[in-house]
């Protein structure tokens, strides 16, 4: 029994689903938060605006019902320097892109590891039998003692291969510390599911919750930035520009651009002719009931 529950609360629609059983299903608390239940979100710096207003609706209902609710920013020290000013920054202090050619590391950079940063502390400064702080040396110390801790994550339903098992974490520390729950899994909660418990429980359904500039972005959501975002689709297509021009000596199999070997100029040309059909508010029912990020693996 888990002296220490952790959700890593992202924000959309799966972990807001999980925050409200916690507050609502007893049963479901005494399974999967028998002890200690904090929540804990790492801000990318490039939410949308309704995923902000979401969060805030939600720090001040956690502090109604009591629960720790930590909202982690880049300039408190759990986000590596390259890191820690937001995702477009990173992008353009070094004339980069994310892309669907490239290996997803925003999600570890800006949420996974700042969360585990700052767990570190955080059990450090809590929990008086713990002794030793840094290179997670708390969180071993804890799971020694109290046994390992439990990260709850929103993974739902019918995404199971993006639930990893404990061992497949590469790192001996979170092997041995941390034990990985996917609770709509368990319970065989999807996505649509998780909507109608979070409309059920009488609170307003939030998007889901992904970058504004996420390169795992579907045609239908490109093209949906396109009409109602157009400022940032510029913006996108500007810092993918200045990513290609700088590494214009690379093999152009090696410089790609956001859709990989399209850029989001020719990526928005597929959009319109697949989609264009689709009316606005049917291209924002369908960003709002679909994730996007199905390839990472947590």
């Amino acid at each position: 029994m888990a002296k220490l529950t952790v959700l890593s609360f992202g924000g959309g629609q799966d972990s807001t689903a999980l925050l409200y059983k916690f507050m609502y299903d007893h049963e479901f608390t005494i399974r999967y938060a028998p002890n200690n239940l904090v929540v804990v979100m790492a801000d990318t710096g490039n939410e949308h605006k309704e995923t902000d207003e979401h969060v805030v609706y939600i720090k001040k209902l956690c502090e109604v019902w009591q629960i720790p609710f930590w909202f982690l920013t880049g300039d408190m020290g759990f986000t590596s320097p390259v890191w820690s000013k937001g995702l477009v920054d990173f992008y353009e202090s070094g004339n980069r892109i994310g892309s669907k050619a490239f290996p997803k590391t925003c999600t570890d950079k800006l949420k996974i590891t700042p969360i585990y940063n700052w767990l570190e502390e955080f059990i450090f400064n809590t929990y008086a039998d713990i002794d030793v702080v840094g290179r997670k040396r708390a969180i071993k110390q804890f799971a020694e003692t109290h046994g390992k801790i439990d990260v709850i994550i929103g993974i739902a339903a019918g995404e199971e291969k993006r639930a990893s098992t404990d061992e497949e974490s590469p790192y001996k520390w979170m092997r041995e510390s941390i034990h990985k729950v996917y609770p709509l899994i368990d319970l065989g909660m999807d996505r649509q599911a998780c909507q109608d418990y979070i409309a059920e429980m009488g609170h307003d359904v939030p998007p889901p919750s992904n970058c504004i500039l996420c390169p795992f972005m579907s045609y239908q959501e490109l093209l949906y930035m396109h009409r109602e975002m157009p400022n940032w689709f510029i913006k996108w297509a500007q810092l993918e520009a200045n990513k290609l021009a700088a590494n214009s000596h690379l093999d152009p199999k090696k410089n790609m651009g956001v859709w990989g070997n399209k850029t989001l100029l020719e990526a928005l040309l597929v959009a319109q002719e697949k989609f264009g059909h689709m009316t606005t508010e049917e291209l924002r029912e369908y960003k709002m009931s679909h994730g996007h990020c199905v390839k990472s693996k947590y």
